[in-house]
C-alpha cells in the first residue's frame, strides 16, 4: 500500500485533551496535548518503523471497507470525547469520527492495532 498514511486520535470537550498518532511506512509519529493547559504538546515521540511492524499494520487494513464506513460521531461539541481514523493515499481520503471506545466491527482489527500503538507511545 504505496503512500498509504494512517492517522488516529481522540478529542475530548472542555481542553481536556487531545492525542493523535500518524503512521507511514518510515515512521511513527505520536502527539497529546491539553488545551486548557497550552497549545505546545506535552508529549511528542516519534520512532522508524521496521519493515515487519509496518506489513502486521498494514495487514489490518481494509481500504474498501474503511472508505464505506459513515461515521461522523460529535460528541466533543457535548463536552464529550470522539476517536477518529483517518487512511489517506493518493487515490483516497476518508475520516470517520465514533463515540471513544465504541468498536467497530468491521475495523476493529485496525481499531485494536492503533490502540496499542497509542499505549505504547503514550506510557
Amino acid at each position: 500500500m504505496a503512500g498509504l498514511v494512517i492517522q488516529s486520535g481522540f478529542i475530548c470537550g472542555w481542553g481536556s485533551g487531545t492525542d493523535s498518532i500518524q503512521i507511514t511506512r518510515d515512521k511513527i509519529r505520536y502527539v497529546y496535548y491539553i488545551p486548557r493547559k497550552s497549545s505546545l504538546p506535552q508529549i511528542t515521540k516519534e520512532r522508524a518503523v521496521p519493515e515487519s511492524e509496518w506489513n502486521e499494520i498494514v495487514k489490518c487494513v481494509n481500504i474498501d471497507q474503511f472508505t464505506k464506513l459513515n461515521y461522523n460521531s460529535c460528541n466533543v461539541c457535548f463536552d464529550g470525547c470522539d476517536e477518529w481514523i483517518s487512511l489517506q493515499n493518493k487515490t483516497i481520503s476518508h475520516r470517520i469520527s465514533y463515540s471513544k471506545g465504541a468498536q467497530i466491527d468491521t475495523i476493529s482489527t485496525l481499531q485494536n492495532k492503533l490502540a496499542r500503538l497509542r499505549t505504547e507511545f503514550g506510557n
